[in-house]
């Protein structure tokens, strides 16, 4: 039994399991096995991995999309220009990294862009943010990122704090998108915060949350007007990427 699986904290909400094990069995791969690692600290991932040794592919999320970059022998040349990883395969007892979180994310808003959304603001400054970001400028897409704490993103250009957000900001930038884990199961009260006056039927908001399927940032959107979309099909995108690669790379 060959097992795969998907390292992060937490990660007892992910639909992973079930979107692979789906994939499985599609492809007839009974040997396969894919589970979820609960995994604190990434410092223990070598310790991990080498009592592991049937793990032979795995996928990233929060809070090691960036921080497990050191630990790779290869990253992938969009992986590099993202800045994050999310796809991980061992060749040769060696992992090289790849990121198909920007190829899920493209794929999916593009049947929701409209010619009024050339400004966006990204919520979050994460491995996440990070690919969203890469997308939007393959887009033509102009963007700022939004953090708690912009003074500690000096290596990040573009970067601006909730408290500079004015309602007229908001309406200058008609594509909304969090990045950041708050309103994700269980704690689905959670929500950026920003200046909801200016948000209007005009804006496009994205959740890159799934679990719940309408956050407390789609609903507060959808009252105002706009129109939503969550991460389901981003993840679905991003899990199909990471079944391709795996295959190619002889899994």
């Amino acid at each position: 039994m060959k097992k795969l699986g998907l390292i992060g904290h937490p990660v007892s909400h992910s639909m992973s399991p079930k979107l692979f094990s789906d994939q499985f069995s599609k492809a007839g791969r009974l040997e396969l096995e894919y589970l979820t690692y609960d995994l604190p600290e990434i410092s223990d991932f070598n310790t991990f991995t080498a009592n592991n040794p049937e793990i032979v592919a795995l996928n990233v999320t929060i809070p090691h999309k960036e921080t497990i970059l050191p630990y790779l022998s290869e990253i992938d040349e969009e992986a590099q220009a993202i800045g994050a990883v999310n796809t991980l395969f061992k060749a040769e007892g060696k992992w090289k990294g790849y990121n198909t979180d920007g190829w899920g994310f493209r794929r999916s808003m593009q049947p929701f862009l409209r010619g009024r959304h050339e400004r966006a603001l990204i919520f979050g400054t994460g491995g996440a943010a990070k690919a969203v970001a890469y997308s939007l400028k393959l887009l033509g897409i102009a963007f700022y990122f939004v953090s708690r704490t912009p003074d500690n993103q000096r290596d990040m250009s573009n970067v601006i704090g909730f408290h500079e957000l004015t309602p007229e900001a908001i309406k200058h930038h008609l594509l909304l998108i969090n990045c950041t884990p708050l309103g994700m199961e269980p704690a689905i009260d959670g929500c950026v915060q920003i200046p909801w006056q200016g948000v209007g039927k005009d804006h496009l908001i994205v959740d890159l949350v799934y679990n719940p399927e309408v956050t407390t940032f789609m609903n507060k959107a959808l009252d105002k007007g706009a129109e939503v979309m969550n991460g389901c099909d981003m993840l679905r995108l991003q899990a199909e990427k990471s079944w391709d690669i795996w295959l190619k790379n002889g899994l």
